[in-house]
């Protein structure tokens, strides 16, 4: 069998293939069940200040005769308390410990905040740092997800702030609600990013009451594809 461990920046894993962050990897029974499968590597879904979950959280749009063309939600990041996240990513890694477990971080942009997560989670063995500056919903009141990740200077800020107290790769997650997005890929390099990821949700709005979400199809592949190419 050909041998597929990989060297990702720095976090090793026993593939390529690894779960995004996202309602797969919210409990460390769903990331392990993940492992078994055969999966190399885990972000967990994000931890950071309790939310409260909003409603509606789905809505579908019909489009040419056809049923739910298009399908609008909205995911916040983790509402499980960080103690039992914690525990949870502790127990995973002890029972995987050839597997790569990256804690996905989404805080307030306050350099307290940045370097107090940052050392919770590596004391529970995670192998790497991921920056959600990419979410596009939920908290940007706090100035939190998008809400940074569409300010240049609030990237370079925080990610500079996660590397001064992080002893593990840091990995940016960007937004693609933005003009330009290789201006957040500069700011994360010249805050010491370790990696880019590309990229998180897009933002739709739906309905004659609109509801703010993340348009989920199979043609914004498009998008997707067209950022990436815009940093290489």
């Amino acid at each position: 069998m050909a041998d597929l461990h990989i060297d990702f920046a720095g976090i090793k894993s026993k593939n390529p293939f690894w779960l995004a962050s996202g309602p797969p990897t919210n409990t460390g029974y769903q990331v392990q069940r993940a492992f078994d499968a055969g999966w190399g590597g885990a972000v967990w879904k994000t931890l950071g200040d309790p939310v409260i979950n909003v409603t509606s959280r789905f809505s579908g749009l019909n489009y040419g005769g056809q049923r739910v063309a298009g399908f609008n939600n909205i995911e916040l990041i983790t509402d499980r308390p960080l103690e039992v996240n914690l525990r949870e990513i502790r127990e995973t890694k002890r029972a995987y410990p050839d597997h790569a477990i990256i804690a996905s971080l989404m805080v307030e942009p306050k350099q307290e905040k940045w370097h107090e997560i940052v050392k919770r989670v590596e004391d529970v063995g995670v192998d790497g740092l991921e920056l959600n500056f990419g979410c596009p919903h939920g908290m940007a009141e706090r100035r939190m997800g998008s809400a940074s990740g569409q300010v240049p200077d609030l990237v370079e800020k925080q990610t500079y702030w996660t590397k001064e107290a992080a002893e593990t790769p840091v990995i940016v997650k960007l937004t693609p609600n933005i003009t330009d997005i290789t201006a957040t890929a500069d700011a994360a390099v010249q805050g010491g990013a370790d990696a880019i990821s590309m990229i998180n949700t897009i933002n739709s709005l739906m309905g004659l009451i609109w509801i703010h979400g993340i348009h989920s199809q199979t043609l914004l592949v498009k998008e997707h594809m067209e950022a990436i190419l815009d940093l290489r």
